[in-house]
């Protein structure tokens, strides 16, 4: 089988502007291809506190009491970190 590094030089840059840009096409592909590694990417996201509950549910495509409870069913905390002052203000102008 071929490396990654030899796709990467056949796709970048005839296909996608940079390195980043293909992996994070490729993390999007394989998050559409294994939806419930979605849930698991926003777990721990949220466990280390670098995104919000808000946040953490919308990755995981639920709603926030649904992701409490996964949280709670899991025997995980749900802490009361209300994210970044960025992640603040971006729902605020939501609403």
């Amino acid at each position: 089988m071929y490396s990654a590094e030899s796709f990467q030089k056949v796709l970048v840059p005839k296909y996608y502007k940079s390195r980043n840009a293909l992996i994070e096409d490729a993390f999007r592909a394989l998050l559409n291809l294994k939806p419930g590694l979605k849930v698991e990417v926003a777990v721990e996201l949220y466990l280390r506190e670098d995104i919000s509950l808000s946040k953490a549910a919308e990755i995981a495509g639920m709603d926030i009491e649904s992701f409490k409870d996964l949280l709670k069913a899991r025997g995980l905390k749900v802490s009361s970190y209300i994210g970044s002052k960025e992640e603040i203000e971006k729902e605020l102008s939501l609403i």
